[in-house]
Parts: structure tokens; sequence; C-alpha cells
């Protein structure tokens, strides 16, 4: 192989790993920004669950201290008390990732 021919051939090479890179650029940052909505998103879910588990043991406290709906507000402790072990368990599990913050289990 003259050394004309390897520069051709390293020429090609840069010019195959430049295109890659040109066209994997965009999809690393277009994923990274869906990561980054994803988190988001996640966090505002976890946030209204929060606050509706909140207001569904209200409920239950307003409901037990009335006669008629005593049994409404058993009910709604019940599924209060389901979500704290959903939620302990979770937070008993490892992270799935090398956390970023945010977004670890605890």
């Amino acid at each position: 192989m003259s050394l004309s021919r390897s520069e051709e051939m390293h020429r090609l090479t840069e010019n195959v790993y430049k295109t890659i890179m040109e066209q994997f650029n965009p999809s690393l940052r277009n994923f990274i920004a869906m990561g980054k909505n994803y988190e988001k998103a996640l966090a505002g879910v976890t946030y209204a669950a929060k606050g509706y588990f909140d207001a569904l043991v209200k409920m239950g406290e307003l409901a037990s201290e009335s006669q008629g709906s005593k049994e409404l507000g058993d009910v709604l402790f019940q599924m209060a008390e389901v979500h704290r072990q959903i939620q302990n368990q979770l937070e008993e599990m490892p992270c799935p990732t090398s956390c970023s913050g945010s977004m670890c289990w605890s």
C-alpha cells in the first residue's frame, strides 16, 4: 500500500466517522431531551399522586367523622394504606440507575 493510498484510506475513514457522528449527535441530543422530559413528567406524576392520596386521607378523615359515611371513610383509609405500602416498597428497591439526583427512589 503506497503512502498516498494510505492517506486516502485515512481520509475515507475520517469521513465515515464524521458522517456517523453528524448523524448520531442529533439523535443523542434528542434522546437526552426526551429523557429530561420523561423525568419532568415523572416528577409531575409523583407530585400529583402525593396530592391525590393526601386528599384521599383527608376525605377519609372527614367521612369517618360522619355517621352515614363511616364505611366510605374506612375504605378511603384502606386505599391510602395500600398506597403507603407501595411507596414503602418503592423506597426499599435499589435505584435502577446511578442516580442523577432528582428521580432516585429514595
